[in-house]
């Protein structure tokens, strides 16, 4: 018992290490649904590092330097501070993947410890795995999403003319007869095209192919995702066009893992193709064992039986008695020292947390004296696309003809994953979805109503000689001073975590004004309009009085 306990407990505190990475990155994976695959991915990681595990090589000398050891104490010390800065950037690719190469870094090292050099070699791909399921910098992702969206109407219209189904497209909407396909995030091909790639990478290791193979096979999952999402959304128009809009949300999600299945099958039997034409062994398990040395024990202290006796088929550890010894440790002290990384940071937005009573609060109405002011209702579809808690969709007409709609969306406090979704459906990246192009991004301009200053920040948009001037308000409760969707978005994160400010509540005002040649025109109408779609809501122990101070 004593001899299982100290093999398994240093492993049980080291694994908080990596809980808390998988907790982090899940809130990407819940608020954002092209990275739903990620789910998957520890558990994929784990089967590879088991069936590895029966394949490992004989230990080597495993001789620790001084700037070897000296650079993962600098790994140590780094994770605190990117764990804090993390702790409210979920989004944020770049640390986002810091973070992950930092808790892979001090996994290697645990590895080089108990083997080697071997072993590090031996076990980097199921340890580093886990690299997959982190978030894309938004300026790649983006670029790629768009150009996958049009890429994937644009031949759908192709096709479905062809088969007497007349169809316009405009950017990523698919104009019918009978409604409007829209091509969204998830069905632009990137959801696919990110999970093949996930699968292209697992498959080539599960069947130990060359390096050459796996791009071959990455090579063909690609056109393989791009194909069945063009099958998917031809289906689904094709469904809309005889059956209108209910047939839409009737087949999408059915149409959506079908497709997803179909095409990892695919990917699947291409691996599998490779492998036999390539002749090579088994995958894993079935190659060139372990033959534990004679001065090799198992890691609870205990002879292994099958020590010098053939390859290590099961899952037991044998390691050197002294390796392990080190690595007991090191693993200790590791963890202990990501569950003290994990204290500050809840020490640190504990400490800075805002009282409910003291924030102030508004919401936006309909315009009382517009007689074509009317309310568009908000469906259950799209709140769970926002992940939001209250939606409402205004439309109307103002004296001088000029056309408005205002969208108003409330995340509650609370929910980690608030200022992610709030973040993630601004105008510069829903409207060219539609088709419109940003013809000038104007920067924040600080509107005052009620005694608040709002931070709206301002854009044209084009299409087809239309122009659309936008205003987008970003509002988090309790903020002392709200930037909105400032330019310097990396500052505005810093500026977050040294204001210690967590899962605060998030709403976001977007209006949208044509009929104005100008900005300057549209601005002065925004600023004579606002007074009247802005209806302050002091929470208790706040007056609800007209004369708040100013937040800017």
């Amino acid at each position: 018992m004593i001899g299982k306990l100290k093999t398994w407990f240093p492993i049980a505190v080291f694994a908080i290490l990596w809980l808390d990475l998988w907790r982090q990155l899940s809130y990407m994976w819940q608020t954002n649904e092209q990275y739903a695959y990620g789910w998957f991915v520890p558990l994929l990681a784990l089967g590879l590092f088991i069936k590895k595990w029966s394949s490992r090589p004989t230990p080597s000398g495993s001789v620790v330097s001084f700037p070897l050891s000296t650079f993962c104490f600098l790994i140590c010390l780094l994770l605190l501070p990117v764990r804090v800065i993390h702790e409210i950037n979920q989004d944020w690719s770049f640390c986002s993947y810091l973070l992950t190469l930092l808790v892979v870094a001090l996994s290697l090292y645990a590895v080089f410890l108990m083997g080697g050099w071997r072993w590090v070699k031996h076990f980097a791909f199921p340890i580093g795995f886990i690299l997959v399921a982190v978030n894309w910098p938004y300026r790649i992702e983006n670029s790629l999403k768009y150009r996958l969206m049009n890429a994937v109407s644009g031949l759908t219209v192709e096709i479905i003319g062809w088969l007497g189904v007349p169809a316009v497209q405009h950017g990523n909407v698919i104009e019918l007869a009978t409604c409007s396909v829209g091509v969204e995030d998830a069905c632009s091909g990137i959801r696919s095209l990110q999970s093949t790639i996930m699968g292209a990478f697992f498959l080539g290791e599960l069947y130990l192919l060359k390096w050459p193979q796996r791009f071959l096979l990455l090579a063909a999952g690609v056109p393989l995702a791009f194909a069945f999402n063009v099958v998917r959304t031809l289906f689904l128009t094709w469904q809309a066009s005889s059956s209108g809009e209910a047939a839409i949300a009737k087949w999408h999600g059915t149409a959506g893992m079908t497709i997803s299945l179909v095409c990892f099958a695919c990917l699947w039997l291409i691996a599998g193709i490779i492998k036999r034409k390539s002749g090579s062994p088994l995958p894993l398990g079935g190659g060139s064992g372990v033959r534990a040395s004679a001065g090799e024990a198992s890691i609870g202290d205990r002879p292994s039986p099958e020590a010098g006796s053939g390859p290590a088929t099961n899952v037991s550890f044998q390691l050197s008695t002294f390796s392990f010894a080190r690595c007991r440790r090191y693993l200790l002290a590791v963890g202990l020292w990501s569950l003290l990384c994990f204290g500050v940071t809840e020490a640190w937005y504990r400490a800075h947390e805002t009282d409910p009573a003291q924030t102030v609060r508004w919401s936006a109405q309909l315009p009382s004296n517009s007689p074509s002011a009317r309310e568009i209702p908000v469906s259950k579809e799209i709140r769970d696309i926002l992940k939001c808690d209250q939606g409402s969709d205004f439309s109307w007409e103002e004296p001088d003809g000029s056309k408005w709609s205002a969208f108003f969306f409330r995340w509650r406090a609370g929910e980690a994953t608030s200022r992610m979704a709030a973040r993630d459906h601004r105008p510069e990246i829903c409207l060219p979805s539609r088709g419109y192009q940003v013809e000038a991004d104007l920067g924040i301009h600080f509107l005052p109503v009620h005694g608040l200053e709002l931070p709206f920040r301002a854009y044209t948009f084009a299409e087809e000689g239309r122009l659309l001037h936008v205003f987008f308000c970003l509002w988090e409760d309790g903020a002392e001073k709200q930037t909105g969707l400032g330019r310097s978005k990396y500052l505005d994160r810093l500026d977050s975590v040294l204001a210690g400010k967590r899962r605060l509540g998030q709403q976001t005002l977007e209006l949208v004004v044509s009929g104005y040649a100008s900005m300057e025109e549209a601005e002065q109408a925004i600023r004579k309009r606002l007074p009247s779609l802005i209806q302050l809501e002091a929470a208790p122990g706040l007056p609800a009085s007209l004369d708040q101070p100013s937040r800017r």
